[in-house]
């Protein structure tokens, strides 16, 4: 039959002549040989590519079509998002293809089902290449938002013109779907053209569905595979799930801020800036379910400088964001507050503060893996990296700055 756009479409309903049946034929073994060879030519340039048998070069005649790495893990997901693109390019194929049936030349008819595999090939490259932009969002500049589109697409059609004939030439082994002569039009079966327009909507419907699930399962499978690295990396480096759940690069939340948000800017010149004192991480203190750290405050200037009240304290977890942790001025377990108050801290001397807390319950939590602090609300902070059992919810008892006493000089 000819649909309402002049394309020559073979009965849905299994008869017509044997060359409609042939044609029909044809535009389902066409899309399933383009997809299995998308597959096969995909998991050969990744065998011999991975495994050092061939050079790279070898990817000009086998194209690296597939999504998919031996080292990235999990595999579920590029696996999906591989077989996907196989979906896109059949679809892509058969939506396509059935123009063959317009030509009468079978060179013309061979050159249109070649192109409808570079067709193909372009646009499951370009799903992925969408994939990849999504799963790196946010960009880190906006300039950057589009690196890599075309890339997988390129290759896609590089695919398509390198062996997209072998699909094609299914075309000329089939009976061609008889065409009117120039100036004719076959009359329509009686109720076949709706069903035909039908049929070739809800392809272009499936092929739409099936690309965006490539792009989604493929942002998915690269979100999945940086955690799965980041974690890796982690437990090389000695991260026990234990003492704290392993870092997640996308869990949501918020840096630390550089200063308080609170803290008043305008401060004495006459009190320790960072240019005449700096912050000294202390000795760290531990009881039965308490802990307990302390920190100096050197003055290293030739001039008193003044210190008052209590320092300025935060914590981050292990992905970077701001661990919500109640600090509170006071004593703790072991350490007795002596309350806020204004001295002189003398050249060469430290003022000490102790921070008090109780040991959280550290498995697979949010755990303090920096500690921000600044010897006074004003001050810009500064952190170290530490591994103290605070978890989400703690409460850090912190007691005001009190100048150090002498340290004893050993005898001679």
């Amino acid at each position: 039959m000819t649909t309402g756009d002049g394309t020559v479409e073979p009965s849905a309903d299994g008869g017509g002549t044997s060359a409609q049946r042939a044609g029909r034929a044809a535009w389902v073994v066409v899309p399933a040989v383009a997809a299995g060879l998308w597959l096969l030519s995909g998991a050969l340039a990744v065998a011999v590519t991975w495994n050092g048998v061939l050079p790279a070069s070898v990817n000009a005649v086998l194209p690296q079509t597939l999504p998919f790495s031996p080292a990235v893990h999990p595999w579920s997901w590029s696996l999906t998002t591989t077989v996907l693109a196989a979906l896109v390019v059949a679809l892509v194929v058969r939506l396509v293809v059935p123009l063959t049936g317009r030509a009468g030349d079978r060179s013309v008819r061979f050159v249109v089902a070649w192109f409808a595999v570079v067709l193909a090939g372009a646009a499951a490259g370009l799903a992925v290449d969408v994939a990849a932009i999504v799963g790196a969002l946010p960009a880190p500049r906006l300039r950057m938002l589009l690196d890599g589109l075309g890339t997988n697409a390129t290759v896609g059609a590089w695919w398509g013109v390198v062996q997209g004939w072998l699909p094609a030439l299914v075309v000329l082994r089939r009976a061609a779907v008889p065409v009117p002569l120039s100036g004719q039009r076959v009359p329509d079966e009686p109720g076949t053209r709706t069903p035909a327009r039908r049929r070739r909507a809800v392809l272009v419907a499936v092929a739409v569905v099936a690309a965006a699930a490539v792009v989604t399962t493929g942002a998915l499978g690269q979100r999945a595979a940086r955690v799965t690295s980041a974690q890796e990396a982690a437990r090389a480096e000695g991260a026990d799930p234990e003492q704290g759940a392993l870092p997640d690069p996308y869990a949501e939340g918020t840096p630390v801020p550089t200063r308080d948000p609170a803290g008043d800017p305008d401060r004495d010149p006459s009190w320790c800036t960072e240019d005449r004192a700096m912050l000294l991480l202390g000795d760290p203190g531990a009881a039965t379910g308490h802990r307990s750290q302390t920190i100096r405050f050197m003055n290293h200037s030739d001039a008193p400088c003044v210190v008052e009240g209590y320092p300025d304290v935060a914590f981050a977890d292990q992905n970077g964001n701001e661990l919500a942790v109640t600090v509170e001025h006071g004593g703790s377990f072991l350490a007795e507050d002596p309350g806020y108050a204004q001295f002189e801290l003398p050249a060469g001397a430290s003022a000490v503060t102790t921070l008090g807390w109780d040991a959280g319950a550290t498995s697979d939590a949010l755990v303090a893996r920096t500690m921000y602090a600044a010897p006074f609300a004003t001050d810009e902070r500064g952190s170290w990296p530490v591994e103290y059992d605070i978890v989400a919810g703690s409460v850090v008892h912190v007691t005001a700055w009190a100048l150090e006493p002498p340290q004893p000089t050993a005898a001679p």
